[in-house]
């Protein structure tokens, strides 16, 4: 059996086999579980779903759309709810699947458990009230969420279970412990808006939660003198650039069951400003994500939670797994819907909101094998491109639109000349039913290929009607969209910061085969995953108590200036520029998502995994390992414990106390060590702002930041260069990666932006 220290040896194509090889076994593992266990939920066959049966929901129709006219208050609340999700007899007596939704004031359901849309002006502050009314878990029926919360995360825990003791135990949680079952208490949630250029009080913070009985937490809870505690209320600024942003919960080690449940919606800023929003398509959200349900047609997820019981396949965190991977993929709340579409142009605002699952989509016309209509990508998650750009399925390369979780994208399409009957290039007519197709391997980029079936299916267009007069904007005619956006390529760069993405594997247990009853040896699961080997708090490990429970300090080598702060290791100056290169150093693709800022995505590189590797664990100092439960080294990684050297002096190029990625040695000549080939430019599609970036294993990739909006021009010096909000407080904001079952075990950190000294427009105090 392969140790974790001989995994972190191993190159990168060998790694990535091993890795997803062990990881399919320990889902596989945990799947059979679910199959085996008694008293569980019963896990749906998805092949028997019927597909293309329901219409998909217009999530700008009355019942969801909201229009903030920036006076009025714009009151939601937390409910659950019965939707259907399933076609009619997906199952027998199905009546729908019980979901959580964020509810306009008075409205007990609603056709999509997803929304609203609230359309906001640019400008024009959104006032929004946000009510918890999920209530206790004991009385909720969503069962994905009462069977599956796992306290031995570092989470929420509003019932304060010993500190959170679970999380910081020598070993895993005895059988009957509190650690070993379910949460059964209110159920906290906050709201984040995803994209939004915001103040940290209103940011929605992880440890921001409240729930419905009036408990709450954290730095950054904000709720008017007056209101209810189970209520927040916060003002948004709309001061950004006009974009498809969102708002999903952000509850520490629980967004991605407060996800699952139902709690995303939609928020599209438009500029008054923008001429070209009123001749742009029809525009229609797609909100795609993966499920899965049990055989009564309730929202199902894998795992020891399929029975609430303790599983001896993940000791440390028996009611997580690694990544969710649904079965069913659904579409603005329905399982592979259908849309009725004319021969014209439509404009699809696209989310990816799913806990982990890549896309790659393009149209195919399943009947007769023809490619589709090209999808011309107009807007990415900061608003819109400088100009189209094509993904022609026809083509060989950049032929799909790859989406990781958190990300948008802005895309129109053209169904004139694919009604049926029109011959395609293969020399078949259209059938003029056009299948949004995923392709897209799971974990990305190297896992399994998604069931042509099932999981490779979206959605279904289906074109009819007779010839329109599309007078909207076409994008073959490659027209400018807006303004060229401000690149920060002509921005002086203040700080270049080194961060690695890393995870920690388990050691390998021994356990009863659920299917044999025998007992067998399997490899450890993913224990946690980290952002510069580093916990959401900023703690390291540093022994066992005599009480059985982890000894915990800060890491040391985050101390700045004296000042203390160690929790905290970014601390970026408002108005400057920063390179922020990520090393991934792990075997997955991860979508790591900022807060409060948009990103430009400079280039990714390839580099000598093995090479780096070795000298990242030979820079460790000596330390305890919390996985061992031994001290260990020096020249060992120790998980957990921070970067390897002084996070402001360890390297001279770069911040970050990682060993120089880009070293270079004057016995190769001066080339690098680490580095390999050329650094590739993003796709033409992510050549926009991004507030969520996909960064591909083996690989660093680079990135732009700058603290201050997006339409101030780039060599604007920093003093002048200004959110008209504080942007200082608290814990300020965090960088993550938006896996959300990644960002739940501890892939996660705080950051804090010293503000400039200047007199802003948006006042605490008197606008928030």
């Amino acid at each position: 059996m392969i140790s974790r220290r001989q995994f972190l040896k191993l190159g990168l194509a060998t790694e990535a086999a091993l890795f997803f090889s062990q990881r399919a076994a320990f889902l596989e593992r945990v799947y059979a579980q679910s199959l085996n266990s008694p008293a569980q939920q019963i896990p749906l066959d998805s092949s028997t779903i019927p597909q293309f049966v329901s219409a998909v929901p217009n999530l700008l129709d009355p019942d969801h759309l909201i229009v903030d006219d920036g006076i009025n208050l714009i009151s939601l609340e937390m409910k659950e709810q019965l939707v259907n999700i399933l076609p009619a007899g997906a199952v027998p007596g199905y009546v729908g699947t019980y979901v959580w939704s964020y509810l306009k004031a008075g409205q007990n359901s609603r056709t999509s458990y997803l929304g609203p849309v609230v359309l906001a002006t640019r400008g024009k502050p959104t006032k929004m009230k946000f009510a918890n009314k999920l209530g206790n878990t004991s009385a909720s029926n969503v069962l994905a969420y009462k069977n599956s919360t796992d306290q031995t995360l570092h989470w929420a825990d509003p019932l304060n279970n010993e500190a959170n003791m679970w999380n910081h135990m020598s070993m895993p949680p005895e059988p009957g412990s509190e650690g070993a079952r379910n949460y059964n208490g209110s159920i906290p949630a906050v709201v984040h808006l995803h994209g939004g250029e915001v103040p940290p009080v209103l940011d929605g913070s992880p440890d921001a939660w409240y729930t419905s009985d009036g408990l709450h937490h954290g730095h950054a809870f904000y709720s008017a003198a007056g209101n209810a505690a189970n209520e927040v209320i916060y003002r948004y600024p709309n001061t950004q650039e006009g974009s498809l942003i969102w708002f999903h919960d952000h509850t520490l080690g629980a967004t991605r069951l407060n996800v699952y449940a139902g709690l995303a919606g939609g928020y599209l800023i438009a500029d008054p400003q923008d001429k070209l929003l009123a001749t742009l398509p029809t525009l229609f959200p797609l909100v795609i994500q993966d499920r899965m349900f049990d055989t009564n047609g309730q929202l199902f997820f894998p795992g020891a939670s399929a029975g609430g019981t303790l599983s001896s396949l993940n000791p440390e965190h028996p009611y997580w797994v690694p990544e969710f991977v649904g079965d069913t993929i659904v579409v603005n709340g329905k399982s592979w819907p259908y849309m009725n579409v004319e021969p014209k142009r439509y404009t699809f605002l696209v989310i990816n909101g799913s806990n982990s699952r890549t896309y790659a989509m393009s149209l195919v016309d399943q009947v007769s094998g023809n490619p589709g209509p090209a999808l011309w990508v107009i807007g990415t998650d900061g608003g819109y491109l400088d100009e189209p750009v094509k993904l022609d399925p026809t083509e060989r390369k950049n032929n799909a639109l790859t989406m990781m979780s958190g990300e948008r994208y802005w895309v129109i399409v053209d169904f004139k000349g694919f009604e049926a009957g029109v011959i395609g290039p293969n020399e078949v007519a259209y059938s003029g039913n056009w299948i949004l197709q995923n392709t897209a391997l799971c974990p990305y980029p190297a896992g399994d290929t998604p069931q042509p079936s099932t999981e490779g299916r979206i959605m279904q267009f289906r074109v009819a009607g007779g010839p329109v007069n599309d007078r909207t904007y076409n994008p073959e005619r490659r027209a400018t969209l807006r303004r060229p956006m401000v690149r920060l390529f002509d921005a002086r760069v203040q700080k270049t910061r080194q961060l690695t993405l890393n995870e920690v594997m388990g050691m390998p247990v021994s356990a009863v085969d659920p299917v044999t009853g025998a007992m067998t040896d399997y490899p450890g699961g993913p224990l946690e995953i980290l952002v510069n080997n580093t916990k959401w708090s900023g703690e390291r490990v540093t022994g066992v108590g005599a009480d059985g429970m982890f000894m915990m300090e800060p890491v040391p080598r985050f101390t700045l200036d004296g000042s203390g702060r160690n929790w905290l290791s970014e601390l970026p100056k408002e108005g400057e520029t920063e390179v922020w290169e990520i090393v991934n150093m792990t075997a997955d693709a991860h979508p790591m998502h900022f807060h409060l800022v948009q990103v430009q995505l400079v280039n990714r590189q390839n580099f000598d995994v093995t090479a780096y590797t070795d000298a990242y664990a030979t820079a460790f100092p000596a330390g305890f390992d919390h996985v061992m439960k031994t001290t260990m080294g020096p020249g060992v990684v120790i998980p957990s414990s921070g970067p390897p050297l002084d996070y402001y002096t360890g390297n001279a190029r770069a911040l970050g106390g990682n060993p120089d990625i880009a070293a270079v040695s004057s016995k190769k000549g001066g080339k690098p060590i680490y580095l390999m080939g050329r650094a590739t430019e993003p796709l033409p599609q992510e050549n926009g702002w991004k507030d969520t970036v996909l960064m591909m294993p083996g690989q660093v990739t680079r990135i732009l930041v700058r603290w201050a909006p997006t339409d101030i021009p780039a060599k604007t010096a920093p003093a002048k260069a200004n959110f008209p909000f504080d942007p200082n407080g608290g814990r300020g904001y965090v960088w993550h990666c938006h896996i959300v079952d990644h960002e739940d075990n501890e892939m996660m950190r705080p950051y804090e932006v010293v503000p400039n000294n200047v007199t802003r427009t948006y006042i605490k105090g008197r606008d928030y």
